[in-house]
């Protein structure tokens, strides 16, 4: 399975995007990091961080973290995320590990928040 096709019901958690009645209400801060997490290790396991296109769907999930306080990191990878194909292998290898340094980070952060929905 892509992680295109895995993304594309998860999508309605993203910050700044009116309300619509028909969606289910936004995610939570503590959800958002728990999405996070999965689709950071659905793009790991599926060895698909090459593809440009998951990428961006990678930094898409990212972006409302920019708004916890997660230091500068989260948009240091939402800029290598965005990077235009071919990524160069520096840069995958870069981006695989700060992915994985950032995973228990995230899975903190949501332990610690509520996890009801705002």
């Amino acid at each position: 399975m892509s992680l295109r096709r895995s993304f594309s019901s998860d999508l309605n958690g993203t910050r700044g995007v009116p309300p619509d009645p028909a969606l289910p209400a936004p995610l939570s801060d503590a959800e958002l990091c728990e999405r996070a997490v999965r689709a950071i290790w659905r793009s790991l396991d599926e060895h698909e961080l090459v593809d440009e296109a998951v990428r961006d769907e990678l930094a898409m999930v990212l972006e409302p973290l920019t708004a916890l306080p997660l230091g500068p990191r989260a948009q240091r990878l939402i800029d290598t995320l965005r990077l235009p194909d071919p990524i160069d292998p520096a840069h995958l290898y870069w981006l695989t590990r700060r992915l994985l340094t950032l995973v228990p980070e995230l899975q903190a952060t949501a332990a610690a928040l509520p996890k009801t929905r705002a």
